[in-house]
Formats: C-alpha cells, structure tokens, sequence
C-alpha cells in the first residue's frame, strides 16, 4: 500500500507519530504565508460599509487581516459518500480561507445572485457597495490575492510534500515487514 498523495500521506504520519504530522502541518501553513501576505493587501483597513462599523459577530473589528488562514485537511469521506466509492472528500488538502464573519461577508457578497433579502431588513444594494468601495466581484480578496501567488506556493511546498510523501512510504515498509 502506498500513498498517492499529500492527503493519504499526512494520514499515515498522523497514525504512527502525530508530533510529527503536526511538525509538518505547521511547515505547511507556514509556507502558506507566501498567499496570505498576498491577500493582506487586499483586505481594507476600515470597515467597507458602514453597517459594518461595530463589534458584532459581522463587525470590522481592528481590520481583518488575521482571519485569513492557512489549513491542512486530511478528513475521510462521509459515509454517504463513501457508499457511493469515494474514499476522500474533495476539498483541498490545503486551503486558504477566512476565519471571521465578517471578512468572509465582505468577500463574497454577490456571489448567489440572488439579490438580497426582501422586506425591511433586506440590503438588495450591498453587493454593489462593495464592489463600488472594494473593487471586482464576489471574492473580492482572497480569490483575487491567493491567485496571483499560487505558483510561488507550489514551488515551495513541492519539496515538503515529496518528503511526506517519502517519510509515509518508508514508515508503510516498516510497518509491512
């Protein structure tokens, strides 16, 4: 049995030594900071409306550049899925995203198409305020910020995940023989 790529890998590191796994889980989201710093930019300083001023859940508080982030995950398929063969889910082994309401609203607003809620609470402009104060469409910042630096994090996460995928294949024979 050999793992064919970062995910099963990471799984088996993660089942023989797990400070290990983490140790390269760290490096991982370490080198993911080559995208972040891409996307800080990005991100305005001041809230972009002024509905957002506040402390709430969906408030701009001190700027939003520390709610991007860089994860690793090697999560199994759901059983529904499983059933119907998949082994692994299909999101991305690593992502960048945001962590905060907020950042995540003002990034990609617009992106249903559905106008905005009806009624008194509805804001069927606030996709077009964004793009008014912000600039381009939903995925305002992370999309447009991460795109630009992924061949620079590929470049560099090549030889970690050739050293996992390594690392995993000689603890296999180990645990083979």
């Amino acid at each position: 049995m050999q793992p064919t790529g970062l995910k099963e890998a990471l799984r088996t590191i993660q089942s023989i030594d797990p400070k290990l796994r983490r140790a390269y889980g760290k490096q991982i989201r370490e080198l993911g900071k080559v995208v972040v710093d891409a996307i800080t930019p990005l991100v305005p300083s001041s809230s972009p409306t002024s509905g957002m001023d506040g402390a709430w859940r969906t408030g701009w508080k001190n700027g939003q550049t520390k709610n991007i982030v860089v994860k690793t995950n090697t999560r199994k398929a759901r059983k529904r899925n499983i059933a119907q063969g998949a082994k692994y889910e299909t999101i991305g082994t690593i992502t960048v995203g945001t962590k905060g309401a907020a950042l995540a609203i003002a990034d990609m607003a617009g992106k249903s198409g559905n106008r905005g809620r009806s009624g008194p609470r509805g804001r069927p402009n606030f996709a077009g305020v964004l793009n008014e104060k912000i600039g381009r469409g939903p995925s305002r910042m992370v999309w447009a910020g991460g795109e630009k630096a992924i061949p620079d994090f590929q470049k560099a996460l090549e030889p970690v995940v050739k050293e996992v995928i390594y690392l995993a294949n000689q603890e296999l024979m180990r645990v083979r023989r």
